[in-house]
């Protein structure tokens, strides 16, 4: 009998069983990855004797066993092998590398991988693994779940509620996380609201501090971070393709013109392909920056430690392209180490650039495909949202790098040379719009570089970035409606197309919803700090500007937040987190949705201005 006639034989009499033990075994993994997960987080989060831990990394490893044995049972039921190999490449290879590991462990009582990561510094490689193939094994069981529809029959949510639910999830998991013991040097963790902060400032990836993140965290405790701003950051720039992609999820054709908010219009029709571009470019700019960094960092200092020299690496290749502002080193970019290492300073300019661009639009400038399209056919150029986000972006760089070198001479630039004072310039410019990375001190910037400032932040990134503010598309209509109407034109126009009306007013509304809610949230700085102001050592422009900083999550400080009473932070808390979601996205949240548009009332004619 050959093994084709054996599998047609064998799938006959296992397809009456086969929807009963593929459900048993979506509850049983579940349960499973659960936990697992709560035993990984009771491991890392407590402090335990020797035996306790090797009894609990025991559990932990055993849970290996069932996915592997879950894998293979999939693998028998499934009725093209290599289909299902080739679906489930990703997690076949996390299979293969289980089984290989774990046949070299009770054999050899080694791990095939340990000297290679060992060599680079993690001595507790072992540790490290079981996290992240636990993390792996539980986001695919997550995926699973999620494109084979079986959410479906019991989840119908408005887009704008689930990305809200997912950053308000990841933020209180984020806060738990952080307060347990070993995730600080504090004893007993870190106290509820400081955490509560630090998580809204990891996942809206803003960057701004209650807390000496170097000295108060642990190392098991930035790793928390780092995966926040990364889940933060992943979560703002692929919600919109990843809303398209799960439609049978429950969205539904009713929230298209919601779903257009997170994503470009022109992209929807190629949405099943966009999510996997935006993840792969992505990670790989991500790991360009970080090996570029290992590199410039260089090997003294506080980088003569090849272990600490990498982490430092990966944590601020990370957080520079995902707009965080957040340091794990002591005085962040300000640190002797690193202050005027120009060539560090270009890389993480040019992280904060292409985080801050949106990955749609940096695909469409840089893919292959894209530049052979436009070397064949020279009359075409890169599309219109690309357009209004890159010479946007580039304008007002160089305006704030004018700025700031212009007056910043006889303050903040005094004694830096002058290639100190262009990459200063340049450097602060781009980090004031969307990244909260310093090289000088904030508090010490003049006023009327301050003001620019402050206008910069409220401007912020472009659309589908992981930067905020109310985005250089909204800026741009807003501009060319104002020129429209100077010049007496019909239709606002920007770079030879004509803007739908319907864009013009979204663009007014954010500015308008964004407005209030930064002046809302100063009235209530003003109030719940009105000792700090009356004290001396803050005055109201330092108020101005962090609220601004937070609802723009740009993570930008004069030296406010850490001095905040609790009732500061929250009003901080809740800036970042809207300025995370968008006005535009909390005003759908709120707004009650017409049963129809198809009126209108008589005009009626008033003056303005």
């Amino acid at each position: 009998m050959s093994f084709s006639t054996f599998r047609e034989s064998a799938n006959i009499r296992l397809y009456e069983s086969k929807d009963a033990v593929l459900r048993i075994l979506r509850v049983l993994s579940m349960i499973v990855s659960l936990c697992a997960l709560g035993i990984m987080v009771y491991y890392y989060g407590f402090n335990h004797d020797t035996e306790f831990k090797n009894f609990l990394l025991k559990l932990m490893e055993g849970s290996f066993g069932f996915y592997i044995a879950r894998f293979l049972i999939r693998y028998v039921y499934h009725f093209n092998p290599k289909q299902y190999f080739k679906s489930n490449w990703f997690e076949t290879i996390i299979m293969i590398l289980l089984l290989v590991e774990g046949i070299a462990y009770n054999i050899f009582d080694t791990l095939v991988l340990e000297p290679i990561f060992v060599g680079l510094g993690f001595a507790d490689f072992g540790d490290f693994s079981t996290i992240f193939i636990q993390l792996f094994i539980f986001v695919i069981l997550i995926i699973n779940i999620i494109t084979r529809g079986t959410m479906n029959s019991w989840i119908k949510i408005h887009p704008a509620l689930l990305f809200t639910i997912s950053i308000l999830s990841m933020t209180l998991v984020g806060a738990f996380l952080l307060s347990l013991p070993e995730m600080s040097n504090i004893p007993g963790g870190l106290n509820v609201n400081d955490s509560i902060f630090m998580a809204m400032s990891s996942v809206s990836v803003t960057g701004l501090t209650t807390i000496n993140v170097a000295q108060t965290l642990t190392l098991k405790g930035q790793v928390i971070m780092l995966f926040m701003i990364k889940l933060g950051g992943l979560n703002t720039i692929a919600f919109g393709a990843l809303l398209l992609v799960v439609a049978k999820f429950g969205v539904s054709l009713k929230y298209h013109e919601v779903i257009e908010d997170f994503v470009n219009q022109d992209s929807i029709g190629k949405t099943n392909s966009m999510l996997t571009k935006i993840i792969l470019w992505s990670v790989s700019i991500e790991a360009i920056g970080i090996g570029l960094l290992y590199f410039a960092f260089g090997n003294e200092g506080v980088f003569a430690d090849d272990s600490e020299r990498l982490f430092q690496s990966i944590f601020h290749g990370i957080s520079g392209f995902n707009n965080a502002g957040l340091s794990t080193l002591d005085g962040g970019m300000m640190h002797p180490d690193v202050q005027d290492n120009y060539l560090v300073h270009g890389i993480v300019m040019g992280l904060f650039f292409l985080g801050g661009l949106g990955m749609i639009y940096v695909i469409d400038i840089f893919s292959f495909g894209k530049l052979r399209e436009r070397m064949a056919t020279p009359w075409k150029t890169i599309d219109f949202g690309t357009k209004i986000s890159l010479y946007f972006t580039l304008g007002l760089l160089l305006f704030g790098a004018i700025v700031f070198f212009t007056l910043e001479q006889n303050h903040t630039l005094k004694g830096t040379g002058f290639t100190g004072d262009l990459v200063y310039s340049f450097y602060q410019s781009m980090t004031t719009r969307n990244a909260g990375f310093n090289v000088v001190e904030t508090s010490a910037i003049s006023l009327p570089v301050l003001i620019i400032f402050l206008f910069l932040m409220f401007v912020g990134a472009s659309s589908g970035s992981a930067g905020g503010g109310i985005r250089t598309s909204t800026f741009a209509v807003m501009c060319a409606s104002v020129v429209a109407t100077i010049q007496g034109k019909k239709r606002t126009e920007l770079f030879k197309r004509s803007i739908p009306n319907d864009t013009v007013m979204k663009a007014y509304s954010i500015f308008i919803f964004f407005a209030i809610g930064n002046l809302v949230g100063i009235f209530a700085l003003a109030i719940t700090e009105a000792d700090l102001l009356a004290s001396g050592r803050f005055d109201f422009m330092d108020i101005i500007f962090e609220h601004v900083s937070a609802a723009s999550t740009v993570g930008l400080s004069t030296g406010l937040t850490p001095e905040v009473s609790t009732a500061g932070k929250y009003v901080l808390i809740m800036a970042m987190f809207i300025g995370r979601a968008g006005t535009l996205t909390i005003a759908y949240l709120l707004g009650k949705k017409l049963i129809s548009t198809n009126y209108k009332y008589p005009y009626a004619n008033t003056m303005v201005g």
